[in-house]
């Protein structure tokens, strides 16, 4: 079961996109800001991340670009009610606009792995 690290401040939120990821099959782990992420992202193994923007103490971009010092090839979505805002801050990240739909999520987050997926088989098949 791939495993999801779903970082959101508002418990509203973070408990419906839970419950979305998680009927579609992903184990979550949620934090209620970058700094619990971070501390989770150091001891758990995660498969990919979903992240408010707008956080106190630290944004989502600032988050990302955090874990991605730790694992480069990490994939990751942002989920923001200022999506406009967003569309290209971050290369290579997709931004869903709040509310979220289930499905939209559930799907993203499915083509999300499945990319990271080929790159890593692709790099093992050139590497060996």
């Amino acid at each position: 079961m791939k495993r999801i690290l779903l970082v959101e401040d508002d418990p509203a939120v973070s408990y419906i996109l839970q419950r979305y990821l998680e009927k579609a099959g992903f184990a979550v782990l949620a934090a209620g800001g970058g700094k619990e992420a971070l501390d989770l992202f150091a001891s758990s193994s995660i498969d990919l991340v979903v992240t408010d923007f707008r956080m106190p103490g630290m944004n989502g971009e600032e988050l990302l670009f955090a874990l991605r010092t730790r694992h480069p090839a990490l994939p990751a979505l942002i989920v923001s009610a200022y999506a406009n805002e967003l569309s290209l801050r971050i290369p290579g990240v997709p931004v869903l606009s709040k509310p979220v739909d289930a499905e939209a999520l559930a799907d993203l987050v499915n083509n999300l792995l499945l990319d990271a997926a080929t790159v890593a088989m692709n790099k093992a098949d050139s590497a060996g």
